[in-house]
């Protein structure tokens, strides 16, 4: 009988340390690269003081997308990781042309005005689901910070030029592979959506502008990291 307690007991040890290598191949530094696409929209409205000039709706953009990050896992228990970590995408990320309307007394005219978020970054949260010793589902939670910058190209100006800081919080779920000891893959997908903005603008006719909009990006990324 304490034969079989003790078979057990190794057993059952060695079980318990199998798992926790698992989470184990999970926490600790990293850091990687990753690539793809992101659909943006803005939506909003423009309204001069005269109520002549006036424009609604939404416009947005698929555009290309890269980002460097860092990552440190925690291990808290045989088959959970809490990571934090933080996200920067380097380039712009244009979210297209819109054109608003002018229904004023000399005729009919239309405004086009480009738009892109540039300097983004995020703090976050990933709690990870160990699958086994090379896989793992993680759910994201974070805080985002970037500007955006609102320019006209016609004569008539509706918006201007108008820059800002915007904040707000992404959601996602990805999973992650490991291809070595040290290499690993990822592949994501996430939902931001900023705080709205609201500006006061003057344009060239010296009317002002009320302008009011609220950017969304979806985002889906496939990257490869290295863990320390």
């Amino acid at each position: 009988m304490n034969k079989i307690l003790k078979l057990s007991a190794i057993a059952l040890l060695a079980s318990s340390t199998s798992l926790m290598a698992q989470s184990k191949n999970f926490s600790g530094a990293s850091i990687g690269i990753s690539g793809g696409m992101a659909g943006v929209e803005i939506s909003g409205s423009s309204t001069d003081s005269t109520s002549l000039t006036t424009g609604s709706g939404s416009f947005g953009k698929i555009t290309a997308v890269g980002s460097v990050n860092i990552n440190y896992g925690f291990e808290a228990g045989s088959n959970f990781v809490f990571g934090v970590g933080a996200d920067y995408i380097p380039g712009d990320v244009k979210f297209g042309t819109n054109t608003f309307s002018d229904t004023s007394t000399v005729g009919s005219q239309t405004d086009s005005v480009n738009g892109k978020l540039k300097d983004i970054y995020s703090v976050y949260v990933t709690p990870t689901y160990v699958i086994n010793k090379d896989s793992a589902v993680y759910a994201k939670l974070g805080y985002v910070h970037g500007d955006v910058n609102l320019t006209s190209a016609s004569s008539k100006i509706v918006i201007g030029s108008y820059s800002k800081d915007l904040e707000g919080w992404t959601y996602g779920i990805g999973s992650k592979t490991m291809l070595t000891n040290n290499l690993y893959l990822t592949v994501e997908g996430t939902y931001t959506e900023f705080d709205n903005l609201t500006a006061t603008t003057t344009d060239s006719e010296s009317n002002s502008n009320t302008n009011s909009a609220k950017p969304k990006v979806a985002q889906a990324t496939i990257g490869l990291g290295y863990k320390f």
